[in-house]
């Protein structure tokens, strides 16, 4: 249910033995997404999907917390295998 999801959520912000909270999307439909999400604590969100973090991912000068594992990983690859992206159109 989604009060055991926000739970658990509640329980890992408290832990300070874990360090970051990745939630796998989508959530089945009977559980908010934006509840979940928003229950993450900014300091252990991994995604980058708190308002604070995308916010300051955005904002030019500007480190996020964490930025989301997802493109991050797609650039270190693109990086890693030489393949330039300057320029190039999706």
């Amino acid at each position: 249910s989604e009060a055991e999801v926000l739970k658990v959520v509640r329980d890992f912000n408290a832990n300070p033995n874990v360090h970051g909270i990745l939630v796998q999307l989508p959530l089945p439909r009977h559980i908010d997404e934006q509840t979940v999400l928003s229950a993450i604590s900014v300091e252990k969100d991994v995604d980058g999907f708190h308002p604070l973090n995308i916010g300051r991912l955005c904002m030019k000068g500007r480190e996020p917390l964490f930025v989301p594992c997802t493109p991050l990983g797609c650039m270190e690859l693109l990086e890693r295998c030489g393949i330039q992206i300057k320029g190039k159109r999706a």
